[in-house]
């Protein structure tokens, strides 16, 4: 008797376990687990979730169709800090200027296209010399050395071009006149100057252009530069930027 009664005892608790893990995990199954990794879940607080439909996609991902973000606040000019002048170039060259454009070309040559070089972009051919830029970020200056020193950058013309003038883009308070010029290379150490303009005494900002060239390109045998010399220490004399004009065939 104590036998049966004993093996049904352990049959109820048996029972009960079973019923007690099935309403454990009934119970489970509605609780928001935090580390749950249910696709499309995400969390922004232990135990708070919410659905994503779709990934949204961002203004800069390609598909998207929104619409674009407008700037807020203040127009930020990193490049320009402290700016306090703006320079109208176009109004200081004349509308006579051989180099501006016009639709008078040579039957044989396009207008004018332009290669166009900030000043701060040249550096020096000796690095016995010290240099910096003014508050804009585009014209360059020497702060220490030899100011008969050079600084140069190569000239990207296309080849069978036809370059006919060097534009000079300065600013010059100073006694000396700073010179820019163009020079090619050939590949057994042969150099040629092509053109030379000069900065005038002025009371600032200025800018001067050399004298016809018609030097057709020849990237083949040949490497071009654009050069300066500042003949000057210190911002009363600064390379603002050289132009290039040139023809193509």
């Amino acid at each position: 008797m104590k036998s049966k009664f004993r093996k049904s005892a352990w049959v109820v608790i048996i029972v009960m376990i079973g019923l007690l893990g099935l309403t454990a995990a009934t119970i489970a199954s509605d609780i928001d687990w935090p580390w749950s990794s249910e696709p499309g879940t995400v969390f922004s607080a232990p135990g708070e979730k919410a659905q994503i439909d779709e990934v949204k996609l961002q203004p800069d991902d390609n598909g998207y169709t929104g619409p674009a973000p407008k700037a807020v606040g203040e127009v930020l000019m990193p490049s320009a800090e402290g700016q306090d002048q703006t320079v109208n170039w176009d109004a200081l060259i004349p509308e006579s200027a051989p180099d501006r454009k016009s639709t008078d070309a040579d039957l044989n040559w396009s207008g004018f296209h332009y290669y166009n070089v900030t000043g701060s972009a040249l550096r020096p051919r000796d690095s016995s010399v010290e240099w910096a830029s003014d508050s804009t970020g585009r014209c360059l200056y020497m702060t220490a050395g030899d100011n008969s020193r050079i600084f140069n950058l190569h000239l990207d013309i296309p080849h069978g071009a036809r370059i006919d003038y060097l534009r000079l883009f300065y600013y010059d308070t100073s006694s000396a006149n700073s010179t820019a010029w163009v020079t090619r290379y050939d590949d057994v150490g042969g150099v040629q100057d092509l053109s030379f303009v000069s900065s005038a005494d002025t009371t600032g900002y200025d800018t001067a252009v050399s004298s016809l060239i018609e030097h057709v390109v020849d990237n083949i045998d040949y490497s071009y530069l654009l050069n300066w010399r500042p003949n000057e220490t210190g911002s009363t004399m600064m390379l603002c930027g050289l132009r290039v004009a040139y023809r193509l065939p």
